[in-house]
């Protein structure tokens, strides 16, 4: 039997897109030291999103397993603005009826924003923020980008040839983002948030106090981003000083994707790479990166050992106050619809593209009778 531990790490930050490796990446994360995920789903402009993979996850492992659940858009350009945030507002709600802990936000990235057929700040969400804020249903948001990513000069290697560099035609700019996003923040002030990657502000702490500052809501992550450890690196004092004082709104998560190309060895790294960060004042290099960690292997890191009292909000008590010290309950039997909705309308739309490319989201139609 799995030895199971009350007082390990809460990773709040992983993507999972195979079903058939449950079992294992559980036991990966244990031997990592984390004993609960937050599995947060991803949409797409015109597809589908992993909601069906993270609640296999979450059947697999009720008490270990938090989702958070992304927006379906196929076919959405159909219909008229009503049925448009009457779609959205029904989807949230039967995310909240199935189980999920709270709500992915991947809209805003600028690759997706480009494709999206509204964007956030749009009357079509109104009605979905109106009730994310009134339930207090947590949301984990992605903003933007590194700064970098619209600079040709600057931008990662690897991140350009993920598509990631939006200095073309058509790519919106870091500032129209960020201003449609505290559009929705100035409408919904209470929104409980977790803005993913340190809302991309890890090369302005004064911004990144500001935002804290005037939204009592709003948390941030430190999924990495390998930019953001190089930026922390400049000034350690004043990152530390920074964590110190914003120590009850900053949350622990590690961006691992868990695919059929997964890095176990990678992940491990990164993972050691950023616990060996926030509590020690060792000097060091960065660790080889897996596919979302972008690795700077020549920046000298320097770590900025916090108090033990502080780690242990940052690995877990912040979240468990964001979210819930338990993973909320699902429904079986709507989680079990929920996978076969989204499967049949996923096979309808890859057969009118004529199956063109689109194979990388993979549903499962059915759910193992393993599964409990």
């Amino acid at each position: 039997m799995r030895k199971k531990s009350n007082a390990g790490i809460i990773d709040s930050h992983v993507h999972f897109d195979d079903i058939l490796s449950i079992k294992k990446t559980r036991s990966f994360f244990d031997n990592c030291g984390i004993d609960k995920l937050c599995i947060v789903s991803i949409p797409d402009a015109k597809m589908g999103n992993s909601n069906p993979q993270a609640l296999c996850f979450k059947m697999m492992y009720p008490s270990e397993t938090y989702i958070m659940g992304s927006l379906y858009y196929a076919h959405i350009e159909r219909y008229c603005l009503k049925d448009r945030k009457k779609r959205l507002k029904e989807q949230l709600i039967k995310m909240i009826e199935t189980g999920f802990d709270g709500v992915k936000i991947l809209e805003t990235k600028p690759n997706l924003f480009k494709r999206m057929p509204f964007k956030i700040d749009d009357p079509e969400y109104e009605d979905f923020f109106e009730i994310v804020q009134k339930k207090q249903f947590p949301v984990v948001w992605h903003v933007v980008d590194p700064p970098e990513f619209w600079d040709r000069r600057k931008i990662h290697p690897i991140a350009l040839k993920r598509g990631w560099g939006y200095f073309s035609k058509g790519f919106p700019s870091y500032e129209e983002i960020r201003q449609r996003v505290n559009r929705v923040l100035s409408n919904f002030p209470h929104l409980k948030i977790i803005f993913a990657h340190f809302y991309f502000l890890s090369q302005d702490l004064e911004i990144a106090s500001e935002v804290l500052e005037k939204y009592e809501s709003v948390n941030f992550d430190i999924a990495p981003g390998a930019e953001m450890f190089v930026n922390f690196s400049k000034n350690p004092e004043k990152t530390r000083d920074f964590f110190i004082r914003y120590q009850d709104r900053i949350v622990f998560g590690t961006d691992a994707f868990i695919s059929k190309k997964f890095s176990s060895k990678a992940t491990a790294s990164k993972i050691k790479f950023m616990k060996r960060f926030l509590e020690t004042e060792d000097n060091f290099r960065m660790p080889v990166g897996d596919m979302n960690f972008l690795s700077h292997p020549g920046s000298v890191i320097r770590g900025i050992r916090l108090p033990a009292p502080v780690l242990q909000k940052i690995y877990r008590r912040n979240f468990e106050r964001i979210v819930g010290k338990k993973p909320a309950r699902i429904d079986k039997k709507l989680a079990m619809d929920e996978c076969k909705k989204i499967a049949d309308e996923l096979k309808d739309f890859l057969n009118r593209q004529n199956n063109c490319g689109y194979a990388y989201f993979r549903y499962p139609v059915k759910i193992s009778g393993g599964l409990r």
